[in-house]
């Protein structure tokens, strides 16, 4: 179903989202322990994840819903 697959599209895109945040946190403690010179903005990286956060919750329900409307349809038509 074509709703469904744009929910797990959406949900591939908040998992990517969190790993990137997650590379550049941890390049940024590395950093801090003198294994680099990355600074690493923690303001901007929250609202990241704050935003990835987000996005996985919409994309979830999204998914969630679709399923509950193609059962609903299939218990119709049954």
């Amino acid at each position: 179903m074509e709703v469904q697959s744009i929910g797990l599209a959406g949900l591939e895109k908040a998992q990517e989202k969190l790993a990137a945040v997650a590379k550049r946190l941890s390049a940024g403690a590395a950093s801090t322990a003198g294994e680099g010179s990355d600074v690493v903005d923690l303001s901007a990286e929250m609202v990241a994840l704050m935003e990835a956060k987000l996005a996985a919750g919409v994309n979830l329900k999204l998914v969630e819903t679709a399923n509950e409307m193609a059962s609903k349809t299939i218990d119709v038509l049954g």
